[in-house]
């Protein structure tokens, strides 16, 4: 196992996270030294720097709140991402918008907290040196720079607050809600000078007309009448995206997968997609104000489009009430599958025979008194893995249900495999990493059909790794119905189930030395520079494992790239 990487290397000393850093701190840097210079030499404003050093600083780092106002929104633009992301990838990290999103709202923070001291001690000796006859009080609580500014400080608390991780992941309406507070912010944020706190007047110079003060006397730098355009457009493309996901849309089906997952199928005609792309789902009569992204499992092939659905939160075991899949049925589901397939592992198997374990349930609402819910969707949204098909060479690395993004890849691969257009693509490894064997239930009947489908029984190669700990029961189980046997006792595929956690830096090694003595991929090309790309989605410490691996074993002969997908 490779040696964990510090976190300080990983974020700041990486060759792209490097130049990041270099061009967003120091685009900060120039501004705050802009805004102080700016103000220290102001000579109109020679009372107000009386107060010296910490009028400086709250102007300079006022500017930089400005800077990241107009920057937050940015990656939130969804649509224009997913325009522009196929032709800017090598140059800007499509892929990385919640990250860059995020580096921005910790820059927001750390200069808020700048803005806010400085100001309150601005306040403090604008009453104490008496430059203008008014009290910290006043200030702080009757002008509207006071007033916004400590309202925008309690949104912030709030959308901080929820959007901390395990917070996020154990109540994401909580987080869902406090981030659509930030409409108020920015309302606060682009009418926060309208106090006229800087100015060559001993009063106010307030006006009846927009924007309710005289720029002729109020001096601020007017920074909202540029950082306003993305929250515009934002504002452009969230009316956008309500109209085209009220389009027509209908919930064909829904079934209930032996592992309790459930799959929603979708008819829109309007919906176009490319295999790896995600949505969002909004059920009404569940929630009439949330969105939920969810990977889609369909492939573009498919008449419809589906997605898989655990019930882990209030708002999908909600869903699954009102669907008639509830825990009473999942439990059920699971308990079928932990004792196997429905079938008797003494039958004998032909290939066109193959077992399978359990089978999905499809809820009939008529049965129960129900109608289907009305559903709404809002996307596609690009992924990293669409690109499968530009390497020559793909690892798909799937953690329990983020296994989902790959069930369209795969899907996708086989109608196009059965065409002849995989385009640069002549080998996929699929690695599954499942901590139950329930869990394989809902995957597996897809699998068996891409695993029968390929004529060359190189091309696909499917690597299932069980993490959960065997008990003596099981293990007789296995060790019994495995010996001899076609078909895998757990998976039911002609691939075997490999058991703990794999060891990615050995395997990709492997993988590499194997292209470089052309043993890998056939035909002389095979010994020339050849791509692997990696796409994973799943928790983080194996992301920085896989990673790391690429990183390691990449070189002039075999370049490996990563790629996780993001929500």
């Amino acid at each position: 196992m490779l040696a964990e990487e510090s976190w300080f290397r990983r974020e700041f000393l990486q060759p792209r996270r490097l130049i990041f850093n270099i061009l967003f701190y120091g685009s900060h840097i120039f501004w705050f030294a802009l805004g102080w210079y700016l103000q220290e030499t102001n000579t109109h404003l020679s009372a107000l720097n009386m107060l010296t050093y910490s009028v400086w600083t709250s102007r300079g780092a006022g500017l930089c709140l400005a800077y990241d106002g107009g920057l937050i929104l940015l990656p939130m633009l969804r649509n224009i991402i997913r325009v522009v992301r196929p032709r800017v990838t090598a140059l800007f990290p499509a892929d990385e918008n919640i990250w860059f999103h995020r580096q921005v709202a910790y820059s927001m923070a750390f200069w808020a907290m700048v803005h806010t001291t400085a100001h309150y001690v601005n306040f403090i000796n604008v009453e104490r040196t008496q430059v203008r006859v008014e009290t910290a009080l006043d200030i702080h609580y009757t002008q509207a720079g006071g007033i916004t500014g400590h309202f925008m400080l309690f949104i912030m608390l709030l959308m901080y607050t929820t959007a901390y991780r395990k917070v996020r992941h154990q109540c994401f309406e909580a987080f869902w809600y406090t981030h659509h507070l930030a409409f108020f912010f920015f309302v606060g944020l682009y009418t926060h000078a309208t106090g006229c706190f800087v100015r060559d007047s001993v009063d106010p110079d307030y006006t009846n007309t927009f924007p309710y003060y005289s720029t002729e006397h109020c001096l601020g730098y007017e920074s909202w009448r540029f950082i306003i355009w993305p929250g515009i457009i934002y504002f452009g493309e969230r009316v956008w995206r309500e109209i085209r996901a009220r389009q027509p849309t209908r919930l064909s089906k829904v079934l209930v997968h032996p592992s309790g997952a459930m799959e929603l199928r979708i008819v829109k005609p309007s919906f176009k997609y490319v295999a790896g792309q995600w949505l969002f789902v909004q059920i009404p009569e569940v929630s009439k104000l949330q969105w939920h992204p969810f990977t889609i499992t369909s492939a573009p092939e498919d008449p419809y489009v589906s997605v898989h659905i655990r019930q882990v939160g209030d708002w999908t075991q909600a869903l699954g009430e009102r669907v008639g899949a509830g825990p009473t049925v999942v439990a059920a589901l699971t308990k079928a599958a932990m004792k196997g397939e429905e079938r008797s592992f003494d039958e004998k198997y032909t290939d066109d025979d193959a077992p399978t374990r359990g089978d999905f349930v499809e809820l009939d609402p008529a049965t129960a008194g129900r109608t289907m819910p009305m559903v709404r969707i809002d996307g596609p949204y690009g992924a990293p893995a669409e690109d499968v098909f530009r390497n020559e060479v793909a690892v798909l690395v799937g953690a329990g249900i983020g296994v989902t993004p790959f069930a369209s890849i795969l899907k996708h691969i086989w109608y196009r495999q059965r065409n002849g257009q995989l385009g640069a693509l002549r080998r996929v490894e699929f690695f599954w990493i499942c901590r139950d064997a329930p869990s394989f239930g809902w995957f597996q009947s897809l699998l068996q059909e891409v695993e029968a489908a390929q004529t060359d029984p190189n091309f696909l190669r499917i690597n299932i790794y069980l993490t959960q700990r065997i008990d003596e029961d099981m293990m007789w189980n296995i060790a019994v119905n495995d010996a001899g046997a076609a078909y895998d006792p757990l998976t039911l595929l002609r691939s075997r189930t490999l058991f703990g956690r794999p060891d990615f830096n050995n395997i990709y090694n492997r993988l590499r030395m194997a292209i470089e003595n052309g043993h890998y991929l056939p035909g002389a090309a095979s010994s020339m520079r050849t791509s692997v790309g990696t796409y994973f989605c799943g928790p983080t410490p194996i992301a920085k494992v896989l990673k790391a691996a690429c990183v390691e074993n990449s070189n002039a002969n075999v370049q490996f790239t990563f790629a996780k997908e993001h929500f």
